[in-house]
């Protein structure tokens, strides 16, 4: 296999592997990559990670040299970037910016090579490399379950998750697991189905203490409010928006089943007005971060009292 530049067939060939050597897509949240001690020919993990573990990426590869500069040249001969990555299997790399700087070993998009030049604290030992973006992976599973069904993201997995945030250095993701984690308690079913009449018995005093965390991530609440009111296409790679939209489905889903009860919320069973009105608006304060994030250029007093004008005359108020 010849050495080349690359040149246009390196280009069809390699597009996505630009991603290893673009110095922005290298850079690891929290400060996990610390220069490590690497031996020539040493089996090597070059992270690709992002502040939500769910678009990770990774190249492996081996060392070739080392350098008096602090840097370490690479035969990179696989690399995932995104969705469907894994830690075993070929290089498979598909779509993207062109190659820039790195020489092609071997342009076979079968068996691709790539010789790359770059400092050392971008490089991790294959082991600490693996074991870092698996955890992040395991993250990544906890936090996807909570967006999707929940069913089974007990108060302790929401631990395990958020000791996972923590020492992979996703302060994101810490707080977006807390949140989940304080709905999923209030509930009293413990990441278990239970009826609304049950699930909504506390979930008042929570969407308060949700709004207070809020307060710190006005821009994270203004997302959400953007996804929710259709000017922003819902995605996840904000965990902290993407877990305030799912609790207002969860909210919306839980009074529906209340509203199935009854038509008229002033004759639900175990809920008096008063009851209900205070859960509405614990989560006007969620949608505007505690009254510091106007949500459609109102505060919580409006929507407060457009929902109890609602609930007093036998009305089901409207979440947004």
């Amino acid at each position: 296999m010849a050495a080349a530049r690359m040149g246009k067939a390196g280009e069809r060939a390699v597009p996505r592997l630009a991603a290893i050597v673009l110095g922005t897509m290298l850079l690891v949240v929290g400060g996990l990559v610390n220069a490590a001690k690497l031996d020539v020919g040493e089996k090597v993990f070059v992270p690709m990670f992002e502040p939500n573990p769910e678009l990770d990426g990774y190249a492996v590869g081996f060392v070739e040299q080392l350098h008096d500069d602090g840097t370490v040249t690479l035969r990179i001969n696989k690399v995932e970037t995104g969705k469907g990555k894994t830690l075993s299997g070929t290089c498979h790399p598909s779509g993207g910016t062109p190659l820039s700087g790195a020489r092609i070993v071997s342009d076979d998009p079968d068996d691709l090579e790539v010789e790359q030049r770059l400092p050392l604290d971008e490089v991790m030992t294959y082991r600490r490399g693996s074991q870092v973006y698996l955890e992040r992976e395991n993250l990544s599973i906890a936090y996807l379950k909570y967006l999707g069904s929940g069913m089974g993201m007990t108060p302790d997995r929401f631990d395990v998750a958020i000791r996972r945030a923590e020492e992979t250095g996703l302060p994101r993701m810490v707080t977006a697991m807390e949140i989940g984690k304080m709905q999923v308690e209030s509930t009293q079913g413990r990441g278990f189905p239970v009826p609304a009449s049950r699930a909504l018995e506390k979930a008042a005093p929570m969407l308060d203490s949700v709004a207070e965390k809020l307060e710190a991530h006005p821009g994270a609440v203004d997302k959400a409010a953007r996804m929710l009111g259709g000017t922003e296409s819902r995605h996840r790679d904000d965990p902290i928006a993407a877990v305030i939209v799912r609790l207002h489905e969860i909210l919306e889903e839980q009074l529906g089943e209340l509203e199935q009860e009854s038509a008229d919320p002033r004759e639900v069973s175990g809920f008096g007005v008063d009851d209900l009105l205070a859960i509405y608006t614990g989560w006007y304060r969620v949608i505007t971060a505690n009254d510091t994030q106007p949500f459609q250029n109102a505060q919580v007093e409006f929507y407060r009292e457009r929902a109890a004008e609602s609930l007093e005359s036998g009305e089901w108020p409207s979440l947004l």
